[in-house]
């Protein structure tokens, strides 16, 4: 019932629905706050499709403490810096700031015109600038990625209260899949007619020219994981899959980049020959993982979506999946990639050995995910992003 009803939400526009009521350019405020991690590159794709969108002014707000803060000066006369903190006890030491922010988006807000205002991500502090904009009486929204916290991600476990301030004050909600949006709507947290599920779109690290290809006669299938190590992502049940296949004799060769703790998988991985990355990496090294493997596999026992497979298909690269959360969303069975058919390691490597069956049948997954580009790029996301914003 409550997927039924935050469905009623969703309606195209036709193509000059981001005008303003005024009938000029829709003067939109996107705020985003982090510090690191792929919703820098989220925002900064995001901004250049807004700058390319016609009928649309937007204007961004941005933590000075971002490690890619110079990547926005590109957008100079749009920005809107502010200071957060650089560490997390920063969040309650450093709430002095906050009065200052909120004259300074308020003052933003009214000389600049602006009509409508977008978090891209919450940050613990924006619940509290959220009644800045009730004030200027324009409308307020947030995008929610996760409507709880995932297993072992302790940090985000900390803040979520904090940052649910700010999902609750909004006055509509996005999600990036009906997953977080059904979630959201049965807690009762935000009533269902606030709520769009629109979708998690492409990102764009790079591809190189000729990649991805078909493995050639006698190579192995170059499997990646990629992204932070964290107890939902799935580790062991990877490494499983992985031994698995070689027990099999499928010749395939493993990857792990990411920041985490590798636990009792490090020696495993190791026997397998595997390669491994095991810290933080950044925007090169991402497009250089990607651009080195076969197919990014998604081993999560949980999930509302993934930026990695965001990332896999803006790249060009097939992904496998287990079936959980939002992750079927992205990965259809036999489009993008393949899906598990149930979390364990003999469902998922009975997924990645279809990869190895049919050359033909990998040719076709590229094929798919090329054809079907425009429907996942930021573009068309930005698009109905606005759009959710004003109704």
């Amino acid at each position: 019932m409550a997927h039924d009803t935050i469905m009623q939400t969703r309606s195209d526009r036709d193509e000059g629905y981001v005008r303003s009521a005024t009938g000029g350019d829709r003067k939109v405020l996107f705020l985003y706050w982090g510090r690191r991690g792929a919703l820098s590159q989220f925002t900064l794709q995001l901004m250049m499709a807004a700058m390319a969108t016609p009928g649309l002014a937007p204007s961004l707000s941005l933590s000075r403490q971002n490690e890619a803060f110079k990547l926005f000066d590109r957008f100079a006369d749009r920005l809107l810096p502010v200071d957060t903190f650089s560490i997390a006890p920063g969040a309650l030491f450093d709430a002095w700031r906050l009065p200052v922010i909120k004259d300074s988006i308020a003052r933003y807000v009214r000389d600049a015109n602006i009509e409508s205002a977008i978090t891209l991500m919450p940050h613990v502090w924006s619940g509290s600038i959220a009644p800045v904009f009730r004030k200027a009486g324009i409308p307020y929204t947030t995008i929610l990625h996760d409507f709880r916290p995932h297993p072992g991600d302790w940090k985000t476990a900390l803040a979520h209260r904090a940052l649910m301030r700010d999902v609750i004050r909004a006055d509509r909600v996005v999600t990036l899949s009906d997953t977080v949006a059904d979630r959201l709507a049965v807690s009762g947290l935000v009533a269902p007619e606030r709520i769009t599920s629109l979708f998690h779109p492409e990102l764009l690290f790079g591809r190189a020219p000729s990649w991805p290809k078909s493995p050639r006669p006698g190579e192995p299938l170059k499997l990646l994981f990629l992204g932070r190590i964290l107890p939902y992502k799935g580790l062991p049940l990877f490494v499983d899959a992985i031994e698995q296949l070689k027990a099999a004799g499928i010749a395939v060769e493993p990857a792990v980049y990411g920041q985490g703790s590798l636990g009792r998988e490090a020696r495993r991985l190791k026997a397998l020959g595997a390669t491994v990355v095991n810290r933080w990496l950044d925007e090169d090294e991402i497009r250089m993982a990607l651009q080195e493997c076969h197919a990014v596999v998604l081993s999560h026992v949980e999930a509302s979506q993934s930026g990695i497979a965001a990332a896999a298909l803006g790249a060009g690269v097939p992904v496998v999946i287990t079936p959980v959360g939002g992750l079927i969303e992205q990965v259809r069975d036999g489009r993008e990639g393949f899906v598990a058919k149930e979390v364990t390691a003999p469902a998922l490597a009975a997924a990645i050995r279809r990869l190895t069956e049919n050359p033909e049948k990998y040719r076709e997954l590229l094929q798919r995910i090329e054809c079907t580009r425009l429907s996942r790029a930021m573009p068309a996301f930005v698009e109905k992003l606005v759009a959710a914003s004003v109704a």
